[in-house]
Protein backbone atom coordinates (compact mmCIF):
# COMPACT_ATOMS: atom_id res chain seq x y z
CA UNK A 1 0.00 0.00 0.00
CA UNK A 2 1.41 3.58 -0.35
CA UNK A 3 2.88 5.50 2.62
CA UNK A 4 0.99 8.76 2.89
CA UNK A 5 2.52 11.69 3.41
CA UNK A 6 1.77 13.83 6.18
CA UNK A 7 -0.87 16.57 5.85
CA UNK A 8 -2.64 18.03 2.45
CA UNK A 9 -4.29 20.99 2.47
CA UNK A 10 -7.65 21.65 0.17
CA UNK A 11 -6.73 25.21 -1.68
CA UNK A 12 -5.14 28.11 0.53
CA UNK A 13 -3.53 27.11 4.88
CA UNK A 14 -5.99 28.60 7.19
CA UNK A 15 -4.64 32.45 8.59
CA UNK A 16 -6.41 31.94 11.78
CA UNK A 17 -5.58 28.95 14.13
CA UNK A 18 -8.19 28.24 17.62
CA UNK A 19 -6.40 27.94 20.45
CA UNK A 20 -6.89 24.30 21.13
CA UNK A 21 -7.76 21.62 18.27
CA UNK A 22 -10.17 18.89 19.31
CA UNK A 23 -10.50 15.65 17.60
CA UNK A 24 -14.29 14.69 16.88
CA UNK A 25 -14.42 10.82 16.29
CA UNK A 26 -17.83 10.31 15.13
CA UNK A 27 -18.29 6.14 15.28
CA UNK A 28 -21.80 4.56 13.87
CA UNK A 29 -24.61 3.14 16.24
CA UNK A 30 -24.04 -0.29 14.90
CA UNK A 31 -20.29 -1.54 16.05
CA UNK A 32 -21.07 -5.04 14.44
CA UNK A 33 -21.51 -3.14 11.05
CA UNK A 34 -18.47 -4.67 8.67
CA UNK A 35 -17.74 -0.53 7.56
CA UNK A 36 -17.30 0.61 11.03
CA UNK A 37 -13.63 -0.32 12.35
CA UNK A 38 -12.02 -1.79 9.38
CA UNK A 39 -9.46 -0.10 7.07
CA UNK A 40 -7.85 3.21 7.41
CA UNK A 41 -9.58 6.65 8.66
CA UNK A 42 -8.81 10.23 7.81
CA UNK A 43 -8.83 13.40 9.26
CA UNK A 44 -10.88 16.24 7.81
CA UNK A 45 -9.95 19.64 9.68
CA UNK A 46 -11.85 22.57 9.70
CA UNK A 47 -11.31 26.33 9.00
CA UNK A 48 -11.05 26.92 12.73
CA UNK A 49 -9.09 24.03 13.38
CA UNK A 50 -11.24 21.30 14.35
CA UNK A 51 -10.74 17.38 13.40
CA UNK A 52 -13.52 15.19 12.63
CA UNK A 53 -11.94 11.72 12.34
CA UNK A 54 -13.69 9.30 9.97
CA UNK A 55 -13.19 6.25 7.76
CA UNK A 56 -11.08 6.50 4.72
CA UNK A 57 -13.73 4.72 2.46
CA UNK A 58 -16.98 7.44 3.58
CA UNK A 59 -14.69 10.64 3.10
CA UNK A 60 -13.39 9.51 -0.81
CA UNK A 61 -16.96 10.44 -1.18
CA UNK A 62 -15.62 13.93 -1.71
CA UNK A 63 -13.42 14.31 -4.50
CA UNK A 64 -11.51 17.60 -2.80
CA UNK A 65 -10.47 14.58 0.01
CA UNK A 66 -9.33 11.79 -3.03
CA UNK A 67 -7.49 15.01 -4.86
CA UNK A 68 -5.62 15.62 -2.04
CA UNK A 69 -4.07 12.06 -1.61
CA UNK A 70 -0.38 11.60 -2.37
CA UNK A 71 -1.70 7.49 -3.11
CA UNK A 72 -3.56 7.55 -5.97
CA UNK A 73 -4.84 3.92 -5.79
CA UNK A 74 -8.03 4.05 -2.92
CA UNK A 75 -7.95 0.92 -2.78
CA UNK A 76 -4.00 0.49 -1.63
CA UNK A 77 -4.06 3.78 0.43
CA UNK A 78 -3.48 2.33 4.08
CA UNK A 79 -2.46 5.22 5.44
CA UNK A 80 -4.43 8.28 3.97
CA UNK A 81 -3.20 11.95 3.99
CA UNK A 82 -5.48 14.19 6.55
CA UNK A 83 -6.95 17.34 4.79
CA UNK A 84 -7.58 20.66 6.13
CA UNK A 85 -11.42 21.67 4.71
CA UNK A 86 -10.02 25.50 4.92
CA UNK A 87 -13.50 26.68 3.39
CA UNK A 88 -15.77 24.81 6.19
CA UNK A 89 -16.58 25.66 9.84
CA UNK A 90 -16.71 23.08 12.62
CA UNK A 91 -19.86 23.16 12.73
CA UNK A 92 -20.95 22.26 9.31
CA UNK A 93 -17.95 19.68 8.58
CA UNK A 94 -19.45 17.69 11.63
CA UNK A 95 -22.57 17.69 9.95
CA UNK A 96 -20.25 16.74 6.54
CA UNK A 97 -19.19 13.87 8.68
CA UNK A 98 -22.19 12.64 9.60
CA UNK A 99 -23.10 12.17 6.25
CA UNK A 100 -20.03 10.36 4.60
CA UNK A 101 -20.39 8.08 7.41
CA UNK A 102 -23.94 7.34 7.61
CA UNK A 103 -23.85 7.18 3.15
CA UNK A 104 -20.64 4.79 3.90
CA UNK A 105 -23.32 2.02 5.55
CA UNK A 106 -26.70 3.26 4.09
CA UNK A 107 -25.94 5.67 0.31
CA UNK A 108 -28.96 7.75 -1.11
CA UNK A 109 -31.06 5.91 -3.06
CA UNK A 110 -31.30 7.72 -6.31
CA UNK A 111 -34.20 10.21 -6.55
CA UNK A 112 -36.06 8.85 -9.90
CA UNK A 113 -37.36 12.07 -12.25
CA UNK A 114 -40.20 13.02 -12.78
CA UNK A 115 -40.48 13.04 -9.14
CA UNK A 116 -42.93 10.43 -7.93
CA UNK A 117 -44.56 13.49 -5.39
CA UNK A 118 -44.68 16.88 -4.68
CA UNK A 119 -43.68 16.59 -1.12
CA UNK A 120 -40.20 16.27 0.47
CA UNK A 121 -41.20 13.40 2.65
CA UNK A 122 -42.33 11.77 -1.54
CA UNK A 123 -39.44 12.04 -3.30
CA UNK A 124 -36.73 10.87 -0.02
CA UNK A 125 -37.99 7.58 1.21
CA UNK A 126 -34.70 7.27 3.43
CA UNK A 127 -35.51 8.30 7.54
CA UNK A 128 -31.94 9.58 7.69
CA UNK A 129 -31.92 11.81 4.71
CA UNK A 130 -35.15 13.13 5.60
CA UNK A 131 -34.28 13.81 9.39
CA UNK A 132 -30.61 14.98 8.28
CA UNK A 133 -32.07 18.03 6.19
CA UNK A 134 -35.46 18.52 8.71
CA UNK A 135 -33.29 19.11 11.34
CA UNK A 136 -31.16 21.92 10.02
CA UNK A 137 -31.89 25.36 10.12
CA UNK A 138 -32.01 27.44 6.35
CA UNK A 139 -28.27 28.79 7.03
CA UNK A 140 -26.75 25.57 7.99
CA UNK A 141 -29.07 23.62 4.85
CA UNK A 142 -26.87 26.87 2.69
CA UNK A 143 -23.42 25.88 4.16
CA UNK A 144 -24.16 22.46 3.45
CA UNK A 145 -24.92 23.06 0.02
CA UNK A 146 -21.99 25.58 -0.15
CA UNK A 147 -19.48 22.34 1.56
CA UNK A 148 -21.00 19.96 -0.66
CA UNK A 149 -19.93 21.92 -3.43
CA UNK A 150 -16.19 23.10 -2.16
CA UNK A 151 -15.97 19.27 -1.55
CA UNK A 152 -16.91 18.11 -4.44
CA UNK A 153 -19.56 15.54 -3.12
CA UNK A 154 -22.50 14.79 -5.53
CA UNK A 155 -24.38 12.70 -3.38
Amino acid sequence: GCLGGEHQQAKQPSSSFAPHQDTHTLTTMEEDNPTSGSGPTIKLTSRSGDSFELPYAAAILSQTVKDAQSCEDDEENENPDDVEIVKVESRCLEKVVEFLVHHLEEPLAEIKTPLEDNTFDGVVKQQFYRDFVKGVDQPMLFDLVTAANFMAIRE
